[in-house]
């Protein structure tokens, strides 16, 4: 049995989105931008993005999810979509319904326990009575959507004016802030993104935070495979039906994966990164230098998305052990 490392490179063709906005103007709601050097000239452009934090909020949510219908624990806000991660006492009362555990190494423990998403996802305890923090890294790791370098100077961000009117009803009073009608502005956006994602299943259901107990098994191998087999069954869920983003009920986009390399490996092994559009030789090339029984799965567009996904995932799975 080995502990997986799941590397995800990819690009994908966005149209007509708000996945990611940022603050509200007004009646004026902005979309996310980075700036971003073009590697010829080194010009600096400010172009739409996509941050961490959304697809991480997002894959937790698919994580949480699958973990309880698999019958994994998953606390109390997790299961909610709250992902406030044993911040302070009061957080992990609510969670878990029970008192913190004094101890820094019995606290990481039984958030471990208790909490596949934060066994998975990481957290910082920093109580405000004082005392210790307990942090436990994320054992998943995204980037920051961003456009390829060849459409970088392409991308474009357009406010587009929406009318919500209610004429004709008490609600709309002259004078007055009733809220029967308004005029408001949404950035929308299109881009052919990059996509990172990468998964170690090292410490999944193991200690971390404390010198003398790193790597010590938290929870029984039969959990603990289960725990594996759902962070997969979730990625494979949330690359598929890319679930993540804000604003989808109005905005929904069009969504076309172009490419994607999926690597999976008994250590730390990532693809290179998806921005340029050799990506897919370049990994090709690394792998014939650098191996930890890696093995590479590609797909170039067309048909057979969804199996390259599944085909990766139940490959890391045999090697987990999982059934």
């Amino acid at each position: 049995m080995a502990d997986p490392f799941v590397s995800v490179r990819g690009r994908v063709l966005i149209n007509v989105e708000a996945l990611n906005m940022t603050e509200s103007v007004g009646n004026y709601v902005k979309h996310r931008r980075v700036p971003v050097i073009m590697p010829e000239t080194y010009a600096t452009y400010f172009v739409p993005s996509v941050s961490g934090e959304s697809i991480a909020h997002g894959y937790q949510q698919v994580l949480a999810e699958e973990a309880s219908g698999k019958g994994l624990p998953v606390c109390k806000l997790c299961s909610k979509g709250y992902f406030l991660k044993s911040t302070n006492d009061a957080v992990f009362r609510e969670s878990f319904g029970v008192n913190p555990p004094e101890g820094e190494g019995e606290f990481e423990r039984a958030v471990i326990e208790g909490c596949v998403v934060e066994d998975v996802g990481g957290f910082l305890y920093a109580p405000a009575r004082g005392g210790k923090n307990v942090k436990r890294t994320s054992n998943f790791f995204v980037g920051y959507m961003i456009p390829t370098r060849e459409s970088l100077e392409s991308a474009v961000i357009e406010p587009q004016l929406h009318t919500r009117y209610a004429l004709g009803t008490p609600f709309v009073e002259e004078g007055a802030r009733a809220g029967g009608q308004m005029i408001y502005y949404i950035e929308l956006s299109s881009a052919a993104y990059t996509f990172s994602f990468d998964l170690d299943t090292k410490y999944l259901g193991k200690a971390t935070f404390s010198m003398g107990n790193v790597g010590q098994t938290v929870v029984n191998e039969d959990e603990r495979k289960k725990r594996i087999g759902a962070a997969l069954d979730a990625l494979s869920k949330f690359m598929i039906e890319m679930m993540f983003g804000a604003k989808k009920t109005r905005f929904l986009p069009v969504i076309e994966w172009e490419s994607v390399v999926i690597a999976v490996s008994d250590d730390v092994w990532t693809v290179p990164s998806p921005f340029s559009k050799n990506y897919i030789e370049r990994a090709e090339e690394k792998v014939k230098k650098v191996s930890y029984n890696t093995k590479l799965f590609k797909y170039t567009g067309g048909a057979g998305f969804e199996e390259v996904v599944i085909e990766a995932m139940n490959e890391a799975k045999r090697r987990a052990g999982v059934s």
